[in-house]
């Protein structure tokens, strides 16, 4: 077992999300919520088109250095 520790405030935060998550849901008209599930074809190809081109990182790291 792992064992971590998050700050009392950060943990009430969390909760208090949760819970309001929780609301929000319960109360929505339609309660069912679908779940789409993959083929390992189909993960493959979103992992295939989430890959940027060399000129495109270059550019983006370009952009992101002038931005500090």
């Amino acid at each position: 077992m792992i064992t971590i520790t998050i700050p009392k405030a950060k943990y009430d935060i969390m909760e208090k999300r949760a819970s309001l998550y929780e609301r929000i849901l319960r109360f929505l008209p339609e309660r069912k919520w679908g779940i789409e599930e993959y083929s390992a074809q189909r993960i493959k190809e979103f992992a295939r088109e989430d890959t940027l081109t060399k000129t495109t990182r270059a550019k983006v790291k370009t952009l992101l250095a002038s931005r500090k």
